[in-house]
């Protein structure tokens, strides 16, 4: 592993990040010395049982006595009537702790039901930006994060993406107070993920890096943060390809791991554009990484109007060559056709 890369999750202000093979001993430890009364565990429907991680999730927990139970209906794209499920859960077991165990929509919704739980809040009035954290009046307690799969950064980010089926549109909590406290990155478990899952997860890290990147507005909010996007790129734009043709490739699962953690970070602090705004329309037709990666570079292009985003543009070059702002812009649409990603929205035009 590049100790570059753990360098600077470890520079990461809000979430203890640990990475390492045996990330379930680290909560064990962690769990030991807080002594919670009992645990909440979400996962995926199925995910966490193909990868082995939720019976090892729970192995752990009882070699040491811990009281816990899990909800598991949970599903890829979860909606507000699945979170209200969550928090009917966390009335009924009242944990001390929550662990989400599964990609970023496990995650996010762990987020949310969490929050709402604690606060005593409905889920809808949660929606927009800190609503929690903002009113000043409590200080809620954090989930602990293990990721299944590269891409969100959901383990670092104040964000949660829940569909409203009601409005017909993704909605999205934006808070601090439910950024993850520990997340615990371990990526043997992201070999089992299937290669479209693979692709479209490395797409929204790489967007999420990009995005990022070319915010100059938020150039000031952390001095790091394109120090992370450029790390998180490079290691995707190195790896990703290898992932597709030899997805048993421990090596580079881990890289592409501390890539999707980094992008992550970045938009912690530096917020995505219109390729992510626009991508909300697409929820449950086109897989949320893939609808960005294709959106990217026309948002590029409207963006190389200002004459401070072509000079950022043109720092992609030594990861995406050109000479010119619109040569670095194909140079990246180059690489999305050799990972196999369609190069406009119409490919979904019988969706």
């Amino acid at each position: 592993m590049n100790n570059h890369w753990l360098e600077l999750l470890q520079q990461y202000p809000d979430t203890d990040i640990r990475f390492e093979d045996a990330a379930f001993s680290t909560l064990t430890t962690l769990l030991q010395e807080q002594q919670p009364d009992s645990i909440a565990v979400f996962t995926g429907r199925r995910s966490a049982d193909i990868t082995g991680a939720w019976p090892a999730l729970s192995n752990a927990l009882l070699a040491i006595n811990m009281q816990y139970s899990r909800f598991s209906d949970i599903e890829p794209e979860p909606c507000v009537a699945t979170v209200v499920k969550m928090i009917n859960f966390l009335e009924q077991q009242k944990p001390t702790e929550v662990i989400a165990l599964g990609g970023g929509s496990i995650i996010d919704a762990a987020k949310a039901a969490w929050a709402s739980y604690q606060t005593h809040l409905p889920v809808e009035d949660l929606f927009g930006s800190n609503l929690i954290s903002g009113q000043g009046k409590q200080k809620i307690k954090r989930i602990i994060a293990v990721p299944t799969t590269s891409g969100t950064g959901s383990e670092v980010t104040p964000y949660s993406n829940i569909v409203n089926h009601q409005t017909q549109v993704k909605q999205l909590i934006s808070d601090s107070a439910i950024i993850p406290k520990y997340a615990l990155l371990c990526p043997a478990f992201t070999k089992f993920m299937p290669q479209h899952v693979t692709l479209a997860t490395a797409c929204d890290a790489m967007a999420h890096a990009l995005e990022g990147f070319v915010n100059i507005g938020l150039d000031e909010a952390n001095p790091q943060a394109n120090i992370w996007a450029m790390a998180s790129m490079q290691a995707i734009k190195e790896f990703l390809p290898n992932i597709l043709v030899q997805p048993d490739n421990l090596a580079a699962r881990e890289a592409l791991a501390v890539a999707a953690c980094l992008g992550g970070m970045v938009i912690r602090y530096k917020s995505t554009g219109l390729p992510h705004l626009c991508s909300f329309s697409w929820f449950e037709r086109i897989e949320h990484g893939i609808a960005v990666a294709i959106m990217v570079p026309y948002a590029l292009r409207y963006y190389i109007q200002s004459e401070s985003v072509k000079r950022r543009v043109m720092e992609l070059a030594p990861l995406f060559p050109g000479e010119s702002p619109m040569a670095v812009i194909r140079s990246y649409r180059r690489f999305l056709d050799a990972c196999g990603v369609p190069d406009a929205l119409k490919a979904f035009a019988d969706i």
